[in-house]
């Protein structure tokens, strides 16, 4: 997937439009998962540094823009967030949205978004990234392309690990969401369009095919 969204920026499809195209499906999909209306729900968002966080952020956007009562909750200082991820955070902060670090004092929420860590964690999520894991437990959680403390490269789990009720891939369903040992933390599996055009996968020899003649967003499991 890194050589695919290497391509895809050298074809000019730049990180914030990515970024962007996701966090919009994000923002779909957790209010399909509220029935359709979240105006006045709780929806708490757990953010990364990196650009997993960024789309959990303009994810965020979107869902105060349709009137949810959001929660962000960085697992880093502002400080040490990726600059287009930085720059989502900006534009939350202009609109006065609900922002801390860590899991302190974090409240129970209608739906939990997690965007701590993407596909290319490696090791166990530390520090703030761990406690904000731990207060998803026995709670509904949509991630964003990759439940948090599940290792991709090697498909296998590492604690603590989100156990998402759903999850939102991008682009591509990477083969850990579906092996064994992920299969407990992935809860349903939805594959969602980020704009990428079909020439990146063929640069990089990938047979694509696209699924989403009919819908952005498409359920696999």
């Amino acid at each position: 997937m890194r050589d695919v969204d290497r391509v895809a920026m050298e074809l000019g499809l730049i990180l914030t439009r990515m970024m962007e195209n996701a966090g919009a499906n994000l923002a779909w999909l957790a209010s399909a998962m509220l029935g359709g209306e979240v105006s006045g729900r709780r929806i708490t968002v757990l953010a990364g540094p990196g650009g997993n966080g960024g789309g959990g952020l303009v994810a965020a956007r979107r869902l105060i823009g349709w009137g949810a009562d959001v929660v962000v909750r960085l697992a880093s200082d502002p400080a040490d967030l990726a600059p287009v991820p930085l720059e989502q955070l900006r534009l939350l902060e202009q609109m006065d949205a609900s922002i801390a670090v860590g899991a302190s004092g974090l409240g129970v929420a209608e739906l939990f978004i997690d965007a701590i860590l993407g596909y290319s964690q490696q090791g166990n999520p530390r520090g703030d990234a761990a406690a904000l894991v731990a207060a998803t437990a026995d709670s509904r959680v949509l991630s964003l392309d990759v439940p948090t403390g599940l290792d991709l490269e090697r498909a296998i789990v590492v604690e603590p690990a989100v156990r998402a009720t759903a999850t939102l891939a991008l682009a591509l369903p990477k083969a850990a969401l579906r092996a064994k040992a992920g299969r407990p933390l992935v809860g349903e599996l939805y594959l969602a369009d980020i704009s990428i055009p079909a020439t990146a996968y063929d640069r990089v020899g990938i047979d694509y095919r696209s699924p989403f003649s009919g819908s952005p967003i498409v359920q696999l499991v």
